[in-house]
C-alpha cells in the first residue's frame, strides 16, 4: 500500500466517524513535523494547514513542560479537540453541544483501532515531506523569475524525506487561506541564507496577497 492509498483509507474511515457522529463538523490525522496525512470529505473546508500551523506554535511553548499531547478548546460555536496517537496527532472539530463520552472512544478506541489496521499492511505511516513555516522576503527585479527561493538544507530535506526525489515545485499558503503552486530553487545569496526565509517574487506575493515578514507555509509538491 502506498501513502496515497493509505491517505485514502484513513480518509473513508475520519468520513464513516463523520456519518455516524454529526456532531463532528471535521476531522483530520496529521504527523508532528506538520504534514497533513488525511482528513474528512469536510476537512477541506476549513483552513487546516492554519490550524496545525498554530498548534505546531504551541507544541514548541510546551517543550519546557514535557511536550502538549492533548488540546481541548471549548468555544461559542463549538469545540475542537486534538490528541496524539502513536506519533501522530487527531484533530476533531464539533459542534458546542457534542457527546464528549463518543468523542473520546472515537480518539482513544476508533482511530487508534483503524491505524492499527493500517499498520499490519504498512509497517510504518507513510513518509511525507514536512511543510515548512517562512518569513516572506520580497524578490524584485526584471529578471527573479516566477520562481520562489528557499535555502538549500530545506531542499535537500525534502528530497531525502521523498526518498532522492528532486524538489521543482512547492505549494505555498498564506494564513489568509491563498494558496499558490510555483517552480522553487534554492536560495543565491548569502546574505538571505540560514534566516528562515521565502523570497517570493512580487507576482506571486500579489497572488498569495502576502507582505514582506509575514508568514506562509510552504510544501513539496512531490514529483
Amino acid at each position: 500500500m502506498d501513502k496515497d492509498t493509505y491517505a485514502v483509507a484513513l480518509r473513508n474511515a475520519l468520513t464513516e466517524i463523520r456519518n455516524i457522529c454529526p456532531d463532528i463538523s471535521c476531522s483530520f490525522v496529521f504527523t508532528k513535523e506538520g504534514m497533513v496525512i488525511a482528513g474528512d470529505e469536510h476537512s477541506a473546508e476549513v483552513s487546516v494547514e492554519k490550524t496545525v500551523g498554530s498548534f505546531q506554535g504551541l507544541m514548541e511553548k510546551a517543550v519546557a513542560i514535557g511536550g502538549l499531547h492533548t488540546l481541548m478548546v471549548n468555544g461559542s460555536k463549538g469545540k475542537v479537540h486534538i490528541s496524539s496517537i502513536d506519533d501522530m496527532y487527531l484533530a476533531i472539530a464539533a459542534s458546542k453541544n457534542a457527546d464528549m463520552a463518543y468523542i473520546h472512544s472515537i480518539v482513544n478506541v476508533i482511530v487508534p483501532t483503524v491505524l492499527k489496521i493500517l499498520k499490519t499492511v504498512v509497517p510504518t505511516p507513510p513518509k511525507m515531506a514536512p511543510s515548512q513555516q517562512l518569513i516572506v522576503e520580497s524578490l524584485s527585479g526584471f529578471f527573479v523569475g516566477d520562481a520562489v527561493q528557499v535555502d538549500e538544507e530545506v531542499l535537500r530535506q525534502w528530497s531525502k524525506d521523498l526518498k532522492g526525489k528532486g524538489v521543482g515545485e512547492v505549494e505555498v499558503e498564506a494564513f489568509g487561506g491563498r494558496v499558490v503552486r510555483c517552480k522553487v530553487k534554492a536560495i543565491g545569496d548569502s546574505n538571505y541564507k540560514g534566516k528562515g526565509l521565502v523570497r517570493v517574487p512580487e507576482k506571486v506575493a500579489k497572488e498569495l496577497e502576502v507582505k514582506e515578514g509575514e508568514l506562509v507555509r510552504i510544501k513539496p509538491v512531490e514529483p
